[in-house]
């Protein structure tokens, strides 16, 4: 049961009332045991002999769950339910029911009087105790609790079964073998089950780290560098203690085992001493524990009298002669020594203690010692006390001794003040992408993934290792370290289960008032406004400041701002998660609607970010009209923004809100609205699955004859097909969606659709057709309206400055072309969106580019490039790459270059990005001939030329012919040199290319033959 009583709800008349309280939802193992052919046991006996047959069987099997810190839930007559994990959380809840388990297994086999089955599931329940005046009952209902009871009953006599959830929560110290399926129902998914064989009281340590390969050590190097000097000065005689001080899951062991790897400790004897917080029957106490490592120092595996002497003899030129007999008796060697026989035993444990301080002095004089002490919030009493006699003569010693311990975890040894500490902090920023990169790789499709995990994890190294880990089990990605790429895209993110425990354990030890009002802070949200807390809070107003205050003191929250509002955040979003998972849904709801009803009267400045806490609160208070209408506008404003993943996530809530609203003809067209959006936000980030949403608004809009909204829907899958390569299909779209518009309507629509045929008509070459498109389409724009997208991706503005510079540059008008430019990037900047700056940019640098001004082309190119990596805007990336890439060569920078080039072409395969390939092409030959290799050059001209003449993009065929006449002339190939220059220079004439065209002109001037004397 709780350390603390929570409130509890009456049902009923004062008698005998039933008392409830507050269900909650938790991460537990349950564990079934059953007699076998208890009938049998007790058939043809008297009640009361059988009683007490039965009772002495179940009291072996509430022994072992009581051993383990479990609850007994239910007790049957010829079994039992128990809960690891409730009604106090326990993060080694699934590794405590497996002990339990083994235990109840070997009783069951070493005795001839009874036999048992059992099963166990780790999975999410919502738990509740009810009492009565006459019994009380912890009731546990979910899937998990059916898993084990089938598991139970599937189970060979003395055997126990787990199920795959269970398995997974064990990472050390368990052995299963595989057992079949079974499944809860005919048409379940099946369940996976596993014998277990054996199980040891293990954690993972810097020993199970030290044995495994391949794991990115990332952002510990000043920590590192310092123990490997403490390293180095206990070498030479100057010992040190040093706690490594560490919030669960921060890399404490990942540093621990990097140290041992270390040249510096390769001739330092090293002692493992980790703690845990349990033990099984017959495993040595903790001074036993030390003892056999001091064994195994020394060479033996046992305690031989070899060994024995040895230590002995240590301990007692350190501790005295009372030091050695205390040492033999450790090692279970007994003393006839007549004054160690008069010791009482509290006096024997010091002299314990001080011959074991007193050994490890004396042995490191022959060799230096590194003793890692792990987990030391977990020592009990006797390590305790050797811990701080070591603290009082590692100084004089060649010893370094290094302690970890979590600073929040209540129990077990307590530092002195003036002892060393070294405190790990979360990873930065950057340390968290340099380990995705490396576990995931760098596929596109992973970058709103990496964002949220990045987000969730605020640098915790265990959270991102067990997401990946979980990530990789759901299939949301798929491929192998470091080539991941995006799998099922309908998978739930969900918090790691090992994660869940660890946190919730560190939130159950809270006062019932303290945890409680976290759970109701976990509901406004990471941030916590303060005038809302005091709106739900389960306690009165007036305590509130003394339970943030030991919430703050007990690093759950931070203060985070007073103006315009006060607020407090979670220190960890982690934290905020586990606590609002615990309370129940139905409990959650009408705090979220009151919640919603407080924000309707706040005020914007009083509370930035207010449209989008009504969207959320309005979406889990149910409230489908308001989540509809808030989420939408919350979604247009993180679209305004460029945070693509947030718009989407309101504009998918705002979705799901519909369908519980009535089908009027109003609900349907924010419907087809809502379909054209979420594709909308999909499309800079290179996101490609949005077909199936804009078929589907096309054809609603046709059945309610909705003119306006089918063409913004078919503008929008135009701009689909242009982007991934089919550009006539894209142009027949741009005309269906004109075509269906009145003259006189909508403008907005019309802006959209040129400015995309521009866009379309431009990368056919057709840079006539092109200009005159945004041409038009500035006509309708709004006087001054620098703003306003009408319905793009960027700011209307820009794109029609962009797309006018970039004809002007293939029209060798170049000053106009880079004044028109600039200014785009003028609109850009001024209108702050990131989408929009990062194309100007770019544009920019293409226009530079094309006019020779190579060098003034690197700056826009890399400001491009930095705004795209910053909001994970990959659309375009491929091709700044590669202008940016060309750039440098060109610029007798091919060193740094060449990889650019190379990756663009790269991402621009990983995005599936088919049009950008050709031009990437042209300058990756350009680049060959520029360095000297012609052959090369001539390979991949031509392949640019095949892709852009099968794609339609003309104006690529005529630059790729013009460098592969180029390279043809390096190879003093003049006949296939002059016929690629002659398709250059007709298609330059053709599509206006002037710029080309004077190319084409000077390189026909370099391969003309010398005229006959």
């Amino acid at each position: 049961m709780p350390a603390h009583p929570e409130p509890e709800v009456a049902d009923g008349g004062p008698d005998g009332a039933i008392r409830r309280k507050p269900p909650e939802r938790k991460v537990v193992t349950v564990l079934f045991a059953d007699i076998v052919e208890s009938s049998s046991m007790v058939s043809g006996r008297d009640p009361e002999e059988a009683d007490q047959t039965l009772l002495g069987i179940l009291q072996i099997l509430t022994d072992s769950v009581a051993r383990y810190g479990g609850t007994i839930a239910q007790m049957l007559g010829d079994g039992m339910m128990a809960v690891f994990g409730a009604p106090a959380a326990m993060e080694d809840h699934a590794l405590r029911a497996c002990l339990a388990a083994q235990d109840i297994a070997r009783a069951a086999i070493d005795s001839a009087d009874f036999k048992v089955r059992v099963g166990i599931s780790s999975g999410e329940v919502v738990a509740q105790v009810v009492e009565s005046g006459v019994w009380t009952d912890y009731r546990t209902v979910g899937e998990t609790v059916h898993v084990a009871a089938k598991l139970q009953q599937r189970a060979e006599p003395n055997s126990v079964l787990l199920s795959r959830g269970t398995v997974d929560l064990v990472p050390t110290g368990l052995t299963v073998r595989p057992a079949g399926t079974l499944r809860l129902a005919a048409a379940a998914e099946p369940v996976a089950a596993h014998a277990l064989e054996s199980v040891r009281a293990m954690r993972r340590t810097a020993m199970d780290m030290l044995s495994s390969d391949g794991n990115l050590f990332v952002g510990r190097q000043q920590e590192l560098a310092e123990l490997t000097e403490a390293l180095h000065r206990a070498q030479e005689g100057e010992g040190a203690f040093i706690l490594l001080s560490g919030e669960a899951g921060i890399g404490k062991s990942r540093l621990t085992s990097e140290l041992t790897r270390t040249p510096a400790a390769q001739g330092f004897g090293t002692l493992y001493w980790p703690q845990f917080p349990i033990r099984r029957l017959g495993e040595p106490d903790d001074l036993e524990a030390v003892a056999q490592s001091l064994v195994r120092l020394v060479g033996g595996s046992a305690a031989n009298g070899d060994s024995t002497a040895l230590l002995a003899a240590a301990a007692e030129r350190g501790g005295g002669e009372l030091a050695g007999e205390a040492m033999r008796e450790l090692l279970g060697v007994p003393s006839a020594h007549p004054i160690w026989q008069g010791l009482d035993p509290a006096q024997r444990v010091d002299f314990t203690i001080e011959g074991l301080a007193a050994a490890l002095v004396d042995l490191s004089a022959a060799q230096p010692l590194l003793v890692l002490v792990e987990d030391a919030h977990w020592t009990r009493g006797l390590t305790t006390r050797l811990l701080d006699t070591l603290a009082g003569v590692a100084e004089d010693a060649r010893l370094l001794i290094l302690v970890t311990s979590r600073p929040s975890t209540p129990g077990g040894w307590k530092a002195p003040e003036q002892l060393r500490r070294i405190e790990l902090e979360p990873l930065e920023a950057l340390q968290v992408d340099e380990f995705l990169d490396h576990w995931l790789g760098h596929h596109p499709s992973l970058s709103e993934l990496k964002g949220r995990l990045a987000a969730q994890s605020q640098g915790v190294p265990l959270y991102l290792e067990e997401s990946l880990r979980s990530l990789e089990t759901a299939g949301i990605i798929v491929g192998t370290p470091g080539h991941y790429q995006a799998g099922d895209t309908d998978a739930k993110l969900v918090l790691p289960t090992t994660i869940h425990g660890l946190l919730a354990s560190r939130i159950d030890t809270l006062d019932p008032d303290a945890r409680r009002t976290l759970m109701h802070a976990a509901v406004i949200g990471p941030s916590v406004d303060l005038d809302l807390l005091r709106l739900i809070a389960p306690v009165p107003s007036g305590e509130l400041p003394s339970i943030l205050a030991r919430l703050e003191q007990g690093g759950f929250f931070a203060a985070s701002r007073l103006l315009p509002n006060m607020e407090v955040m979670f220190r960890h979003a982690l934290v905020q998660e586990v606590a609002y998972a615990t309370l129940t849904k139905r409990e959650r709801q009408p705090l979220h609607g009151r919640i919603l009803h407080r924000l309707r009267n706040r005020r914007e400045r009083e509370l930035p970010g207010r449209i989008e806490l009504m969207a959320h609160h309005a979406f889990y208070a149910e409230d489908w009209a308001a989540a509809c209408v808030y989420g939408r506008r919350a979604g247009k404003r993180a679209e305004g923004s460029c945070k693509h993943a947030d718009a989407g996530r309101y504009y998918g809530n705002a979705l799901k809100a519909l369908d519980h609203l009535p089908e009027t003809r109003r609900n349907q067209q924010r419907r087809i609205d809502l379909w054209i959006s979420i594709p909308l936000i999909l499309l800079p980030q290179g996101g490609r699955s949005a077909d199936n949403l804009l078929d589907k608004a096309c054809s609603l809009a046709e059945v309610l004859g909705d003119r306006y909204r089918y063409a913004r829907a078919a503008s929008l899958m135009a701009s689909f097909q242009w982007v991934y390569g089919d550009l006539d299909a894209s142009v027949a779209l741009c005309r269906a969606a004109m075509a269906a518009l009145r003259d006189d309507e909508a403008r907005d629509v019309r802006v959209q659709i040129l400015l995309r045929l521009a866009g379309i008509l431009m990368d056919q070459g057709n840079f006539r057709e092109c200009h005159d498109a945004v041409s038009e389409a500035q006509k309708h724009l709004q006087p001054g309206d620098l703003q306003g997208r009408y319905g793009l991706t960027m700011v209307a503005a820009t794109c029609a400055a962009s797309c006018r510079a970039r004809c002007l540059a293939e029209f060798a008008e170049h000053a106009e072309a880079e004044r028109a430019a600039r200014l785009a990037v003028d609109i850009a900047d001024e209108s702050g969106h990131g989408f929009s700056k990062a194309v100007a940019n770019l544009y920019l640098g293409l226009v530079c580019l094309i006019g020779q001004r190579v060098e003034s082309a690197v700056p826009p190119l890399k400001a491009a490039l930095n705004i795209m990596e910053a909001t994970r805007l990959h659309i375009f990336q491929p091709l700044a790459l590669g202008a940016l890439g060309s750039a440098l060569v060109r610029t007798g920078q091919a060193q740094e270059g060449l990889p650019l080039l190379l990756a663009s072409r790269e991402h621009a395969r990983m995005l599936r990005v088919s049009r950008q390939e050709p031009q990437i092409l042209i300058w990756i030959a350009d680049a060959a001939l520029r360095t000297g290799n012609a052959d090369q050059a001539v390979a991949t001209a031509r392949e640019a030329a095949r892709l852009a003449r099968t794609a339609g993009q003309l104006s690529d065929v005529a630059w790729a012919s013009l460098v592969l006449s180029m390279a043809h002339a390096a190879q003093s190939q003049a006949s296939p040199s002059i016929d690629a220059l002659e398709e250059a220079e007709s298609l330059a004439e053709r599509l206006s290319l002037t710029a080309l065209l004077a190319k084409c002109r000077a390189q026909r001037f370099l391969t003309a033959p010398a005229p006959r004397p």
